[in-house]
């Protein structure tokens, strides 16, 4: 094969969505075998093209490697990146079992559905990561940059959000937000701190729904309510106040909070409201990075010391 012939074939078909999804399918494909053909701009599979890849080898390029131990190292990925304690560490035992890995791997997800999205969004991310940086590799015109503008968003809120509603109708979740106060309250109480009957108390107060406060659910397309926020609105004030919070463990670290803390601000953006206020206990401080994008004022701070310590210090 001469220089010309080489240089016939030096661009790459236009990466599209449909292209993208044609050649993670093949990747995936673990028993064939796929080139691209830089003449026709399409996939072939390799058994109907033997006899045209002798004879014009520079004509057709092999798709990138999708071995079963990329998929075993995505999925180690995933689960060192997953936020939900609970599935976390059931995901890490079925990684660590040795046997029918990756069936147990997908049988756990399953139970979950919010997190089995999450996985395949995951999943497709660094498959599409891999192809990116084999485009880049192989065409002089493709632009690496360019292409991660038209790649998936990172905001992984967007993926959860066909698996919940957002509903505030107390009356229909009465029964569940009780649960939600009493775990909160017994969660609370089962501390053996010194300052734990503090918290308690403001925790209990918190959860006390009165007559100007609301709440808005999380709710499973199954009809199960996972997570909720309770908030006071100070009609007249244009302020509202987040007094208490939780998520079901089951859920936890998938951005049920997010969606509902976004939810809350664009019900409230649409009656005038331009403030709100949001109290961290404890566990919930974990929250807080969450908004070190945009400007808050701390209206208060509680902290607990040793007064030993403390006596110590001033000697």
């Amino acid at each position: 094969m001469n220089d010309d012939s080489f240089m016939k074939y030096t661009k790459l078909p236009p990466l599209t969505d449909e292209f993208l999804f044609q050649i993670i399918f093949c990747m995936e494909d673990q028993v064939n075998t796929y080139f691209i053909d830089l003449k026709q701009q399409n996939i072939c599979e390799s058994i109907f093209i033997e006899e045209r890849i002798k004879e014009d080898p520079n004509r057709f390029l092999a798709l990138p490697d999708w071995l079963p131990s990329d998929g075993f190292h995505t999925m180690e990925k995933f689960v060192s990146t997953l936020r939900n304690p609970i599935y976390r560490e059931r995901l890490k035992q079925v990684l660590q079992s040795g046997k029918g890995i990756f069936r147990q791997f997908k049988d756990v997800l399953h139970e979950q559905p919010s997190i089995e999205r999450l996985w395949y969004y995951f999943k497709d991310k660094e498959m599409r990561n891999r192809i990116y940086e084999w485009y880049d590799l192989h065409d002089s015109a493709f632009s690496l940059a360019s292409l991660h503008e038209m790649g998936p968003d990172d905001d992984t809120l967007e993926v959860i959000k066909e698996d919940f509603v957002i509903s505030d109708d107390f009356v229909s979740y009465k029964e569940s937000f009780e649960q939600f106060r009493d775990l909160c309250i017994e969660r609370y109480n089962e501390k053996h701190h010194s300052y734990a009957p503090l918290i308690t108390q403001d925790v209990k107060k918190a959860w006390n729904i009165k007559e100007d406060d609301f709440t808005l659910f999380a709710i499973t397309n199954s009809g199960e309510a996972a997570a909720v926020i309770v908030y006071h609105y100070f009609v007249g004030e244009r302020v509202v106040e987040i007094k208490a919070y939780m998520v079901k463990d089951e859920f936890k670290g998938i951005g049920l909070f997010h969606l509902l803390f976004d939810s809350l601000c664009e019900k409230m953006k649409i009656k005038g409201v331009d403030d709100l206020v949001l109290h961290f206990y404890e566990d919930s401080l974990q929250i807080e990075p969450m908004f070190r994008e945009i400007l808050t004022k701390n209206m208060k701070k509680s902290v607990y010391l040793s007064i030993s310590s403390w006596i110590d210090s001033i000697k």
